[in-house]
């Protein structure tokens, strides 16, 4: 019987592992073939079409997109880059703490069903956009400045929701007995319930670091200042307009010889949008990683 379990297990496990392969195939083609298309000539795309492997490899068209807009590619990659590290210090501190608080005992603090229901109900329901536009432009000042770009996006349910479940996981007596010893909410809180809830601290700050980076509707609906276009918006603006780019008259005798990059421009933009997740990711999940093995040690 023993043996049977075991080679069922082991067939289970080896249409896991194919399973994995082939999602992770499915995941790679596209990425490969938006890559190949960026590095591909435009008149080669139009007569072939697409391929997996740069077929008449060229960077024309990024030395088009970087000669035209390269000082406010630069300019919005920083101003997004700002955004990323301020909105995820502080929508993970919002969502830390109010997770913190809907996790303690009525009697110590009295608003904790109060909070689990605001969190449940705004999960629920929702004004609407217009009731949210009117409050953050009119009421809140949240109009082409860099606060508009992150402070809507403080409090998120789901991500509180995650830690929450870590915090509860904590034996209470670990809290009972710091308090024996004379440690306030707040040393508790620091230096116990966080780094037990590490793990789900982490990955909450993924999860809002590819929020703010790809974020796309704050930048429309808050934004008209093109001094405050992120990443994502500007280059939304560059692919409208890749034809009034290149009629600019003090780049067209550059461009002369090009065909219109209307298909590779569109790859060329995917591309400058992802490559800094797709470099910042693999260092990431090592502390991920590291996160989860640590809290599920610890938990």
């Amino acid at each position: 019987m023993r043996k049977i379990h075991h080679k069922k297990l082991h067939r289970e496990s080896k249409m896991g592992v194919f399973v994995l392969v082939v999602l992770s195939i499915l995941c790679i083609l596209p990425l490969m073939m938006v890559v190949s298309a960026s590095l591909t000539d435009e008149r080669y795309i139009q007569e072939h079409g697409y391929s997996l492997l740069p077929m008449e490899p060229s960077l024309n068209t990024y030395r088009f997109l970087i000669a035209n807009r390269g000082k406010m590619i630069l300019r919005a990659m920083l101003l997004t880059v700002g955004v990323v590290v301020l909105g995820t210090i502080y929508s993970v501190t919002i969502v830390t703490c109010f997770a913190y608080s809907v996790t303690q005992k009525k009697e110590v603090f009295r608003f904790t069903r109060a909070l689990s229901f605001m969190a449940w109900f705004a999960t629920i329901f929702s004004g609407g956009v217009l009731p949210w536009y009117i409050l953050c432009t009119q009421n809140y000042g949240l109009r082409n400045n860099i606060w508009a770009l992150f402070i809507p996006y403080g409090m998120n349910a789901f991500n509180m929701f995650i830690i929450r479940g870590d915090f509860r996981r904590i034996p209470e007596e670990m809290f009972e007995s710091a308090k024996l010893d004379g440690a306030s909410h707040g040393q508790i809180f620091t230096r116990i319930a966080i780094p037990l809830a590490r793990s789900s601290i982490t990955t909450v700050a993924l999860f809002e670091i590819l929020t703010f980076w790809n974020d796309f509707y704050l930048p429309q609906w808050l934004i008209t200042d093109s001094d405050y276009n992120t990443i994502q918006k500007l280059l939304y603006g560059m692919l409208s307009n890749v034809t009034a780019l290149l009629k600019n008259s003090e780049l067209s005798s550059v461009f002369a010889h090009m065909t219109l990059p209307t298909e590779t421009a569109k790859m060329a933009v995917a591309v400058m949008a992802i490559l800094p997740m797709m470099l910042l990711y693999p260092f990431a999940l090592r502390y991920f990683v590291k996160g989860i093995n640590v809290g599920g040690i610890k938990g």
